[in-house]
């Protein structure tokens, strides 16, 4: 008998049933910095958003319901975190839905560094304002949630081999500094870099840190950006169709060597952004 009442408990978690239709999770557990994805089945919803760690997130329609990305950002706490699920479907506005989702702490490597110093402990007071103007520019653009739901898909910007992956804690001349935001890929100089996915660019420019960057708006508070760019290949303003080329890989900004480095903001939560190319592959477009 214990055991038939935990097989529907866990049933209750992991997907929820109205007459209306099913909603699931997939998947049930997750690391931090991951992502999960919430599919409706059913009658597709005017609107709707899941709430989770303190965030919400949008559902984007599809012709058989809906579909919402959820965010586990890099540093928060593992646990049992509770997802509030509220569509409003036609001819019945505000139904609601319970899940769970589980999130692990995954451990991450530490690597070590060495850089010119000046691009490691800048001083210069010009600099310092610099750094500061661009950082609050990034985190005003992260911030947002403008657009309605671009993305279907999510593609690797290129096909190279990755190097240094994400949430690695990075030690930069003996200074411990942020944990790496994204995932580098070993790209010779040049190499195309390609849209993840349909969106509108946002950013495109020089900066400090990243030197020539693009970001890209995605609709649904998703943001991929694209650093260290030898040249871009776009304006702000631009749509992109996924797969577009944007630039091509290059060394500016502070870096070791030509590389990507390639990361993802979902509602301004860090995750993997290789966690999205499994959960949205191009064929279920």
């Amino acid at each position: 008998m214990k055991k038939i009442i935990f097989a529907g408990l866990l049933v209750l978690l992991l997907a929820a049933t109205s007459a209306a239709g099913q909603l699931t999770l997939r998947p049930q557990v997750i690391d931090n910095g991951a992502a999960a994805l919430l599919v409706w089945k059913g009658p597709t919803p005017l609107s709707g958003e899941a709430r989770f760690a303190d965030q919400r997130f949008p559902f984007a329609p599809r012709a058989d319901g809906a579909v919402a990305l959820l965010a586990a950002d890099l540093d928060l706490p593992a646990g049992s975190y509770p997802i509030e699920v509220t569509l409003d479907l036609p001819g019945a506005a505000g139904q609601t839905h319970s899940l769970v989702l589980e999130v692990r702490h995954l451990e991450r490597a530490v690597q070590r560094l060495s850089l010119p110093p000046s691009q490691v402990t800048p001083h210069e007071p010009e600099v310092l304002e610099r750094i500061q103007r661009e950082r609050q520019r990034f985190n005003e653009i992260f911030a947002q949630t403008s657009l309605p739901v671009l993305w279907q898909e999510f593609l690797r910007p290129v096909d190279d081999p990755t190097g240094s992956p994400f949430g690695v804690r990075r030690i930069l001349n003996d200074q411990p500094r942020a944990p790496h935001s994204g995932v580098d890929f070993r790209s010779p100089r040049g190499t195309p870099v390609r849209a993840a996915a349909h969106g509108r660019v946002v950013m495109a420019g020089d900066f400090f840190f990243t030197g020539n960057t693009v970001v890209l708006d995605h609709g649904g508070g998703l943001y991929s950006l694209y650093a260290h760019l030898d040249n871009i290949a776009c304006a702000e303003g631009e749509l992109l169709d996924a797969g577009a080329t944007l630039g091509r890989v290059g060394s500016t900004g502070r870096s070791t060597g030509p590389h990507l480095h390639w990361g993802v903001r979902l509602q301004n939560q860090r995750i993997d952004p290789l966690v999205l190319v499994n959960l949205l592959p191009a064929e279920s477009s």
